[in-house]
C-alpha cells in the first residue's frame, strides 16, 4: 500500500531542545555543569580555574561537556531521582579528532560520589530518567530494570569504542549548537536516543544477549511498519527493539536473514534517500543542506554528505541546485509518496 510522509509540516517548538555555552572564570562555575546543586567542587591547585561549558537538553535529557585547568575535588550527591553518567576524555589536550572516552561510571539516583582530578581534565556528563534508560536498553537487557542503577559503575572501554563514541556526542553537539530551526518531539526522542547509545557504548556491549526469534521475516515487516507510520521522523534502532520487545542482537539476525543488510544500514539508507527527495523538493527554498541532514538525524554533515555522495554518486548540495521538472507540493504542506516493496 502506498503510504504519504509529510515533511517540514509538522508542530516545531523550541521548548524540546535548549543549549548554552559558558566560559569558566572561577571554580564555582563548574557546578553549572552538575544535574542538581547538591555536588560540592573544591579546588585543590592555586590559581584561577579557567574553562568551557557546553550545555543541551533534549527531550528530559541533559547532556554537558566541560573542561577545567586546576586539579580539584567533587563530591555530593549529583541527582536524587535521575541517572548519571560521567566519562571522562583521553587525549583531550591534541588534535581534533583525537578524543576517546578513558572511563566511564554511572551512579544511580540518591547515590553519593566523590573524586579527585589531580590534572586538568576535559569531561562530559549526561543526566536522564530511569525510564527513559529502561526503554532504551529493551526488555531482553539486565539494564533495563531501573534496580541495577542503584549503584555505582566504572566501565573502561577499549579506543576504538571510546573513540567512535567521543566523536558521535561532540557531532551531536555541534548539530545543536549550529541548528536553524525548532524541531518536534519526534525528533528530539530521536536525538536523545543517539545520546544515549554513545554514552552507553561501554555499558551495553558488556552485556551478551541472544534471543530467537521464530520469524525473521515477520519481525522485519513489522519494524518496517514502525519505521513507515514515524513519516519523516527519524527513527533510532533502540525505538525498535522498545516496540517490538526483541534484543538488538535478535533485530540484527532478522534484517540479515530476510533482506541481507543491518538494521542500522537499513534506517540510515532510508533517510538518505529522505534526504535526497526533500533536497530536490525544496529546491530554490529557504534550506540548507545543513538544516536536512539535522532535520534526519545525522549530527555530522562531513560523514552525511559522505554516505549520500556515495549511495547517489553527486554531493548534496548538487542535488538541491536542480529541482525536478514539473513538479509542485500539494498545498498545505509537502506530501512524499512512496510505495511498499
Amino acid at each position: 500500500m502506498p503510504r504519504l510522509v509529510e515533511i517540514f509540516n509538522q508542530q516545531l517548538s523550541d521548548d524540546v531542545l535548549a543549549t548554552r555555552v559558558m566560559d569558566i572564570a572561577s571554580f564555582e562555575q563548574l557546578r553549572a555543569a552538575t544535574p542538581t546543586s547538591n555536588s560540592e567542587i573544591i579546588q585543590v591547585d592555586a590559581g584561577v580555574m579557567q574553562g568551557r561549558l557546553k550545555h543541551a537538553t533534549v527531550a528530559g535529557l541533559s547532556l554537558g561537556f566541560g573542561t577545567f585547568s586546576r586539579a580539584l575535588i567533587s563530591r555530593g550527591v549529583y541527582s536524587k531521582e535521575r541517572i548519571t553518567i560521567g566519562f571522562l576524555f583521553a587525549g583531550w589536550s591534541r588534535q581534533p579528532g583525537t578524543e576517546r572516552f578513558n572511563t566511564v561510571r554511572t551512579w544511580g539516583p540518591g547515590t553519593e560520589h566523590e573524586r579527585r582530578h589531580r590534572t586538568a581534565a576535559s569531561f562530559g556528563a549526561i543526566s536522564v530518567t530511569p525510564e527513559d534508560v529502561s526503554s532504551f536498553f529493551g526488555p531482553d537487557s539486565r539494564l533495563s530494570d531501573p534496580a541495577a542503577w542503584r549503584r555505582t559503575g566504572t566501565f573502561r572501554i577499549d579506543p576504538e569504542t571510546g573513540g567512535a563514541a567521543a566523536e558521535s556526542l561532540r557531532n551531536i553537539m555541534a548539530s545543536f549548537e549550529s541548528r536553524t530551526q525548532a524541531i518536534t518531539t519526534g525528533h528530539a526522542e530521536y536525538w536523545k536516543r543517539a545520546i544515549l547509545e554513545a554514552a552507553t557504548a561501554a555499558i551495553a556491549n558488556s552485556e551478551s544477549l541472544g534471543t530467537f526469534v521464530p520469524s525473521a521475516a515477520r519481525l522485519v515487516r513489522r519494524a518496517q511498519e514502525f519505521i513507515d507510520a514515524s513519516g519523516s521522523t527519524p527513527v533510532h534502532i533502540s525505538q525498535l527493539t522498545t516496540a517490538l520487545r526483541v534484543s538488538r542482537r535478535s533485530l540484527e539476525r532478522a534484517f540479515d536473514e530476510v533482506l541481507a543488510i543491518s538494521p542500522g544500514r537499513y534506517l540510515r539508507n532510508k533517510r538518505l534517500c529522505e534526504a535526497r527527495i526533500l533536497l530536490r523538493e525544496r529546491a530554490g527554498r529557504p534550506t540548507t543542506v545543513a538544516d536536512v541532514a539535522f532535520m534526519l538525524g545525522f549530527s555530522d554533515f562531513g560523514r552525511f554528505s559522505g554516505y549520500y555522495r556515495s549511495l547517489f554518486g553527486e554531493n548534496p548540495s548538487d542535488t538541491l541546485k536542480r529541482p525536478w521538472p514539473n513538479k509542485k507540493p500539494p498545498e498545505g504542506g509537502f506530501q512524499i509518496q512512496s510505495h511498499d516493496r
